[in-house]
């Protein structure tokens, strides 16, 4: 329960004005007659610059006993509330992220509880909350293209040519923040490396995510490579995505994942799940929009984080 002394007030902020709604409930009571009125005690869309949105009555505390706040916009946005003030010393919240048509709750003894816009609870990695969630992924990972369970490590060869942009399909759930991407390499340390880069698709294949390009970073054998993206990005919905990677280079390094497919035509089949795209001579930049994919014998791991 949030308690705000007589006059205290409540402030907020969100990332865009006029797209999150909040709602507070709770109890004024008047510390002269004893008085107790349960009510909606204000609802309002906060701005996008932190302000006061509530003061409590100067003859008695308020309790604010629960809240809902509603991301009325279709790109995720944020918020943050500040008890007794505006500034950072009065925040009593993280600025807590909303999903697109997604909502948040604030209940008396129970807290936070976070949902997507088809009304699932949301738990660690944006998950819905439909029970125990196995975890195998390495500390720190939050999705695989193939679990580490089941990958074989295999070293498969080079996925691309030199400066030829490799896709590898991964789920996503909604919520998920990649703020990195990782690959392993296999036997075969990069040689010569003049750029690399790594990136986040939609399944569209639109650039969502970038790193910097590496230019002449060493890639040894056997070595898990991290690469920042310049902006991290929150995933808006669950479903399926592409990591993307390039290097251009003498010798290009292998990668961990599992053996070669016979055939692969199932995997082929749409959407791909991975293999080269008609996007060659990269250097310095990946494509914003990836060229058609064709489909390959050779399932590679990577994750985000």
């Amino acid at each position: 329960m949030i308690i705000l002394a007589a006059s205290e007030t409540l402030a907020g902020v969100a990332s865009a004005a006029s797209q999150v709604t909040a709602t507070f409930f709770g109890m004024e009571l008047n510390n002269s007659t004893k008085a107790e009125t349960y009510e909606t005690l204000f609802q309002l869309q906060f701005a996008a610059s932190v302000a006061t949105i509530y003061t409590a009555t100067a003859n008695g505390p308020t309790f604010v006993r629960s809240i809902s706040v509603v991301n009325n916009d279709t790109v995720v946005r944020t918020f943050k509330l500040f008890k007794g003030g505006t500034a950072a010393a009065n925040a009593i919240t993280p600025t807590f992220s909303l999903l697109p048509g997604g909502m948040a709750t604030y209940e008396d003894q129970i807290g936070w509880r976070f949902y997507n816009s088809a009304g699932q609870e949301l738990i660690g990695n944006g998950m819905p909350n439909t029970g125990a969630v196995p975890d195998y992924d390495i500390t720190g990972f939050l999705a695989e293209s193939i679990s580490r369970l089941i990958c074989v490590e295999a070293n498969n060869a080079a996925p691309t040519a030199s400066g030829t942009l490799y896709m590898q399909a991964i789920y996503l759930t909604a919520g998920t923040i990649v703020s990195n991407i990782s690959f392993w390499s296999a036997t075969t340390g990069a040689g010569t490396p003049t750029h690399c880069m790594f990136g986040l698709y939609s399944a569209a294949r639109a650039l969502l995510a970038a790193s910097a390009d590496q230019t002449t970073t060493a890639w040894a054998a056997t070595t898990l490579k991290t690469l920042a993206m310049t902006a991290a990005y929150t995933i808006p919905t669950s479903g399926l995505y592409y990591i993307g990677m390039f290097m251009a280079a003498t010798t290009v390094v292998t990668l961990k994942g599992n053996t070669a497919k016979t055939g692969g035509q199932m995997a082929a089949q749409a959407p791909i799940l991975h293999g080269a795209t008609s996007d060659t001579g990269l250097t310095t930049t990946l494509p914003a929009n990836a060229g058609a994919i064709t489909g390959g014998l050779l399932p590679i791991w990577c994750a985000v984080s």
